[in-house]
């Protein structure tokens, strides 16, 4: 074979060989088309989500308002004990002044002075602190308002000074021989979810006061002043249900009412002809 000729044929093999070698190696490159939502799909998305959300709000409320239930009834609990201490030390429950303040802070004074369970401004749990060693277990998670006196010229601003008042006592057990006078402990209240500090029958107990056709008529339609539209809500602040200490301490719920289901005995202690 002539020299040009073999010299033309390893040229078209070199070539060939090139021309195959970049064929194997260059990648392929593929156009990737990123295709956007359309707003019919984006507004699916939202209403998927807005139902979600309406389904899960409600119940993550619930589920915190069963908690502060737990947390309350762990108080009364601890304030049942407390009660039942001092009763063993003194023979009786302590005689409740009817207002519920721990200290004179109200007055605004140089240095203020926590008040003696005596003293007419004190509230009920100052006598059976001492046991409980910690005064915040007076107050319960669940409560927004407490009586804060507006028929006094106080009202809502006054609120800060009533923050461990939580809890009504039972007028009818203070300054008793429980052990003597109570035959049934386990029937009868000895305080509750409430919004008066002391519950002293004049329209304030969830039993219907003789003469009258419906319970809590003190605190009905906003109270003595009209200025306290959410006060039965308050009694019953557990999502209708007013957590109760009985004087055997054990502690249970009572549902909201119109006194009708409520005997009076759960707080005088005395059924109807004993």
């Amino acid at each position: 074979m002539p020299l040009r000729l073999l010299e033309l044929t390893r040229m078209e093999r070199l070539f060939a060989l090139k021309g195959s070698t970049s064929e194997r190696v260059r990648p392929r490159t593929l156009r990737r088309v990123r295709r956007a939502f359309t707003l019919i799909e984006l507004l699916v998305v939202i209403a998927v989500i807005a139902v979600l959300v309406a389904i899960l709000i409600p119940a993550l409320g619930r589920a915190r308002e069963q908690a502060k239930k737990v947390v309350c009834e762990a108080h009364m609990a601890g304030l049942g004990v407390a009660l039942r201490m001092y009763v063993d030390d003194f023979g009786k429950t302590h005689k409740a002044p009817n207002q519920g303040l721990w200290d004179n802070a109200w007055e605004q004074p140089a240095v203020v002075r926590n008040y003696r369970p005596d003293e007419p401004y004190a509230y009920w749990g100052i006598a059976y602190e001492p046991y409980a060693k910690n005064k915040k277990i007076f107050r319960c998670p669940s409560t927004r308002r407490v009586d804060d006196w507006p028929e006094n010229g106080w009202g809502l601003a006054y609120q800060r000074y009533f923050k461990y008042c939580s809890y009504g006592l039972n007028g009818y057990i203070t300054n008793k021989k429980i052990d003597h006078e109570f035959k049934k402990q386990d029937e009868v209240i000895a305080f509750q979810d409430h919004v008066e500090q002391l519950l002293d029958d004049n329209g304030d107990l969830f039993c219907i006061r003789p003469g009258a056709a419906i319970n809590l008529t003190q605190w009905r339609n906003g109270g003595t002043l009209g200025n306290f539209p959410e006060a039965v809500q308050e009694c019953f602040r557990h999502m209708g249900w007013s957590m109760t200490c009985w004087l055997d301490g054990h502690v249970s719920g009572i549902k909201e009412t119109t006194g009708k289901d409520v005997p009076r005995y759960w707080y005088t202690g005395v059924r109807d002809g004993s």
